[in-house]
């Protein structure tokens, strides 16, 4: 009997609710640093993580980038330049459940709290503690969620789940990596030990890692792949002239669904084009601008004025413009007038209006799986290239400005520049970026390209 009761007494205790010691303890494990957006480099095995695991926009989901020293200054665990979306408390764990089709490994079944789930991840969102012992013998404890997968494997089954020690072999043997809030509540240094535990979410006491809590699934779009060596045209009205671009840039209201998908059927790339920073009154939803957010009238543009772009009822019509940029199958957008806050638009727009305004942009794009172009707007490049899959710009080498483009250049994005005058057309100037030639009606007329020549 005593056997016995000694048997029911381990099952309750390790397999039982509630009781978080049916989860190994897994002890004096290296813990390293990583954080949403940050980029490919040798300190990550230039595995970049703007996307995760299980999130193709996994850093528009989040919010942006969730930058290690740039922190809020009233809510550290928060970045500075916005309020997450996400939970900043998380973490990647050398696992992942799909394998590289995104169907359940094998090894799905053994997870302690497999369910008969089918068809997607039991492990995005899960909770574990993480325990951190200081040199005084003291001890502190967070508690994050699974977000991604690593450091640098993701089969490391018999770690996670079981008694074995990390077989990664790169920083010390790095087993468990954490985010800027985590690495912050703990103190802990950029490798450092640490002793961790899954737990279940009703274990999770009360905490800064309870403000937000992540509760969003599998997010895997079928995003277009914009490479920087792709040639571009850009064509907003005149009938649609035929030149073997990789992209062509139109116009989302004046451009048929039937000739969208004539130019996608023919391989093209199709950007459409969304002026989200200025009122246009021959739009079929001008009418649905309020009148106070319409400012001053753009200089050399008859019948245009600029917006208030931190209206909600401005934000809310450029969701429904990309909204119908996904209905008439657009692969992306390219955004005008994008950088009020340098202009005289009547209201009082600051730098950071202007990079609010344009992460929002990219996020309801990606979220509608759309690619996104920023325009102009360079003084902002270092801030937003991260966020935007290209750049189109203006009149760069007349303004002398190509200096400006290495933001994009550096992230291996592709680059284009629009001139207007011949004596700028000069490909030899052209290093890292394409040029153009166009009209400034951008009718059709013409067009010089150092990808593909005059038609």
């Amino acid at each position: 009997m005593k056997w016995f009761l000694l048997i029911v007494f381990f099952i309750l205790g390790c397999g039982g609710g509630g009781n978080s010691n049916k989860y190994p303890l897994h002890k004096d494990i290296t813990v390293t640093n990583f954080y949403v957006g940050e980029l490919a480099s040798a300190d990550n095995g230039y595995i970049p993580n703007v996307d995760s695991a299980w999130d193709d926009i996994w850093m528009w989901d989040f919010g942006g980038v969730d930058m290690p020293d740039d922190r809020n200054s009233t809510y550290p665990y928060y970045p500075a330049k916005f309020i997450p979306s996400e939970n900043p408390f998380y973490f990647a764990l050398p696992y992942d459940d799909l394998d590289e089709n995104g169907n359940p490994k094998p090894t799905q079944k053994l997870i302690p709290w497999y369910k008969g789930e089918t068809n997607t991840t039991i492990l995005k969102n899960r909770w574990i503690k993480i325990i951190k012992t200081y040199e005084d013998g003291s001890k502190k404890v967070t508690y994050a969620q699974w977000e991604d997968v690593g450091p640098f494997e993701d089969d490391d089954f018999d770690y996670v789940f079981g008694s074995a020690r990390p077989k990664n072999q790169i920083n010390d043997n790095a087993g468990l990596d954490v985010s800027p809030a985590v690495k912050l509540y703990l103190g802990l240094k950029d490798i450092d030990k640490v002793d961790w535990q899954f737990v279940d979410e009703d274990e999770v006491p009360n905490g800064p890692w309870k403000n937000i809590v992540t509760t969003s699934g599998v997010n895997w779009l079928d995003l277009v792949d914009i490479k920087k060596e792709y040639s571009f045209y850009w064509q907003l009205q005149g009938s649609l002239k035929d030149v073997p671009a990789n992209i062509y840039d139109i116009d989302l209201f004046d451009t048929s669904v039937d000739t969208i998908n004539e130019l996608k059927a023919k391989g093209k790339i199709v950007i459409c084009y969304v002026n989200a920073g200025a009122w246009e009154k021959w739009r079929e939803d001008a009418n649905e601008f309020p009148g106070d957010v319409l400012g001053n009238d753009l200089d050399g543009w008859d019948g245009e004025k600029w917006l208030d772009i931190r209206s909600k009822a401005v934000r809310d019509i450029m969701k429904k413009r990309f909204d119908l940029a996904k209905e008439k199958g657009c692969d992306g957008v390219e955004v005008d007038n994008i950088d009020g806050y340098e202009n005289n638009t009547g209201f009082d727009l600051s730098y950071f209006d202007q990079f609010d305004y344009n992460r929002f942009l990219s996020i309801e794009a990606k979220k509608r799986g759309l690619a996104i172009a920023m325009k102009n707007d360079l003084d902002q490049a270092n801030d937003l290239a991260i966020y935007f899959d290209f750049l189109l710009n203006e009149r760069g080498i007349e303004y002398q400005e190509t200096s400006k483009f290495a933001p994009f250049i550096n992230q291996n994005k592709a680059v284009y520049d629009v001139e207007y005058n011949d004596t700028y057309y000069d490909c030899t100037l052209a290093n890292g970026f394409h040029l153009l030639l166009l009209p400034i009606e951008l009718d059709g007329s013409f067009v010089k390209s150092c990808d593909y020549g005059e038609y």
